[in-house]
């Protein structure tokens, strides 16, 4: 019997695969750092050149260098699209644009005005293909500034240079937008899509005219006579109003004076002014000096310098006030010879003195007739001290 043993070997076991790798990498390293700094700057070097980026409001259209040339049916929008690096792309702007241009026109009239016109308008993104392929990206100068040159010339000959002033400015930049907007259309309009114009027009507005400095200068005089005109105008209303004002407030002072005047005497308004006066000469604001008027007028007062009250000379009797002031204003009492005020005495305050001299002022007795002396001399009569 043969026995036939097997003889199992334990081989060596497998280097992990990073070992492996580990060991490739060290083995070649330098080949592979050359080839990645290479590899990166061929990416960063041909970026551009295989991935076009579109900003917001663009969209782009793609030129194949050996597929057909422009491509008018696709358009590509916002974002990173990938391209041949032998194949070109074109940005166009779909916002809301805007662009300004002046013109020389003629008026109905004769006269050159400078007219400053604004356009607002936008592309059709579905149609930039075309709008690219047969215009190009001058597309302003090239389509929309000869067609707006053009109807502006036209429509400003029709009207005269008053009516672009004020009357007629808006019908004006209407006829402008709706003459230019079907030219656009016209012109732009394509078979593969028909009845889609490549350049929408939005609106036509004229900024301002400039007439001759001449031309400028009459309008300007012109205006000011229309302003003065209507000044006038307005003065006359307000001189009319201001009559009837002053014949209410006459009318009215009449019939107060009416009403008023039965109740007013002499006594009376001499008795208020002296009230008027004593509030005055006792106001601590109030600057006085007196200066004594004839008739039935009203003392004058003035200030010092200090804003003080001048000091007053006083009477020679402390009693002497009390006395005037129980004494009624029906004319000068008769007081004794050591009663009788002096310049040199201070005992009497100021104000009661002055109140005496107002009251001796306004209540001396009339004078007495030639007639009455005689008469009374004749008779032995002695007449009374006033």
């Amino acid at each position: 019997m043969t026995v036939v043993a097997l003889k199992t070997g334990t081989s060596e076991e497998p280097k992990p695969p990073r070992k492996g790798l580990r060991a490739y990498y060290k083995q070649h390293a330098f080949t592979i750092n050359i080839s990645t700094l290479f590899g990166l700057f061929l990416i960063v070097a041909g970026w551009q050149w295989v991935v076009v980026t579109v900003p917001a409001g663009f969209v782009a259209v793609k030129y194949y260098r050996f597929a057909g040339g422009t491509d008018i049916q696709e358009t590509y929008a916002e974002g990173s699209h990938l391209k041949m690096p032998w194949d070109r792309t074109e940005l166009y702007q779909v916002r809301l644009q805007q662009g300004n241009r002046s013109f020389e026109v003629l008026t109905r009239d004769g006269l050159m005005v400078t007219i400053n016109i604004a356009c607002r308008f936008r592309v059709s993104a579905p149609a930039v293909g075309w709008l690219h392929r047969n215009i190009g990206p001058n597309y302003m100068e090239t389509l929309i500034v000869p067609s707006l040159a053009s109807y502006t010339q036209l429509i400003i000959s029709r009207n005269s240079t008053d009516e672009l002033y004020s009357q007629r400015r808006a019908a004006v930049q209407d006829e402008i937008r709706q003459r230019v907007a079907a030219d656009l259309a016209e012109r732009t309009v394509h078979k593969d899509a028909p009845g889609r114009s490549a350049v929408l027009l939005e609106d036509v507005l004229i900024l301002g005219i400039r007439f001759p400095p001449a031309v400028h200068a009459a309008i300007d005089r012109k205006m000011e006579q229309f302003q003065l005109r209507e000044e006038y105008g307005y003065r006359i209303q307000r001189e009319e109003l201001e009559s009837k004002r002053k014949g209410i407030e006459a009318r009215g002072i009449a019939q107060f004076q009416s009403v008023v005047g039965a109740g007013i005497s002499d006594n009376y308004l001499r008795w208020k002014s002296i009230d008027a006066t004593l509030a005055l000469a006792q106001s601590p604001n109030t600057k006085v000096v007196v200066l004594g008027n004839s008739g039935g007028n009203a003392p004058l007062f003035l200030n010092g310098e200090d804003g003080r009250a001048p000091q007053q000379p006083a009477l020679s009797n402390p009693q002497a006030a009390q006395m005037r002031a129980e004494t009624p204003l029906s004319g000068p009492i008769t007081m004794p010879p050591e009663q009788t005020p002096t310049t040199g005495d201070k005992s009497m305050p100021w104000t009661r003195r002055l109140t005496s001299r107002i009251g001796a002022l306004f209540t001396a007795p009339p004078p007495v007739p030639p007639e009455a002396r005689v008469e009374g001399a004749d008779a032995g009569a002695t007449p009374t001290p006033y």
